[in-house]
């Protein structure tokens, strides 16, 4: 993936946005929406929008905007998923499996599988789209933003081929949890997949696939703390940062990104 084409980015993230609104707002902005719910015993809200023009169905997970939350989930402990046979964040993988009940019979085994979300929404979209391949859906092109790491070096390793973007803004710490501790690193310390793509200020961005990410550790978070902003976690922010490269975008090698951060 060479040129990123922002368009289809925004696309996604309107939705990863909209997650976030009332069923009746998600329902008005999106005619062929056939379900919107509140997964019981979670906070976690997700609409699925029929696309017949793609032969497709879009899962859009609604995250957190809490930082705080998710700082207090920068510690939580790897659990093994049984239906992975992988270990995965705890916190996030308990969200996930009830979504995926509550999901599962509403999705066609016909259709491609696009999913996305921010945050919380971004993680489960994730582990969602793990659960999805291992049970024989079509999983489609995925984006979501501003995802929290959720599995071990031996989970990205398994599940490296699946097409996930991730978009993460150079100045935002949710991408960067949990970072490394001796706790949650007793199965192997926390690993993103997935291509990635830093969005910068203006038209300028970075876009880097897994080799790369490992070569420059991009997602060492104590080495990034003097650059962490609250605000750069807001879906609104992306949105922002996503619109300005939508006419012309530029993309930089990654060891050059400080000097276009948005400050």
């Amino acid at each position: 993936m060479s040129k990123v084409n922002f368009k289809q980015v925004q696309w996604y993230a309107e939705r990863a946005a909209y997650a976030y609104d009332s069923p009746e707002e998600i329902r008005k902005t999106f005619p062929t929406t056939t379900r919107v719910v509140t997964v019981p015993g979670t906070n976690v809200q997700y609409f699925i929008e029929d696309l017949p023009d793609k032969k497709a169905q879009l899962v859009s997970i609604r995250g957190t905007a809490n930082m705080k939350n998710a700082l207090e989930d920068a510690e939580y402990l790897q659990a093994k998923d049984k239906k992975l046979d992988i270990y995965v964040h705890a916190g996030f993988g308990e969200d996930s499996e009830r979504v995926y009940r509550d999901l599962l019979p509403h999705l066609d085994k016909d259709k491609e599988i696009l999913l996305t979300g921010h945050s919380l929404g971004a993680a489960i979209s994730t582990i969602l789209m793990m659960y999805l391949q291992e049970e024989g859906f079509q999983v489609g092109q995925s984006i979501n933003f501003g995802q929290p790491k959720v599995t071990n070096e031996a989970g990205a390793a398994l599940f490296k081929s699946l097409p996930l973007l991730r978009v993460i803004d150079e100045n935002d710490v949710v991408p960067l949890l949990p970072p490394m501790s001796l706790l949650n690193s007793i199965h192997g310390r926390y690993k993103h997949f997935g291509t990635e793509m830093i969005l910068l200020e203006g038209e300028f961005y970075v876009f880097q696939d897994e080799h790369v990410q490992q070569e420059t550790k991009s997602t060492s978070f104590w080495s990034n703390m003097t650059d962490i902003s609250v605000g750069a976690h807001m879906i609104k922010h992306y949105l922002h940062n996503i619109k300005s490269k939508l006419n012309h975008s530029k993309q930089i090698p990654f060891e050059d990104r400080k000097q276009y951060i948005d400050s």
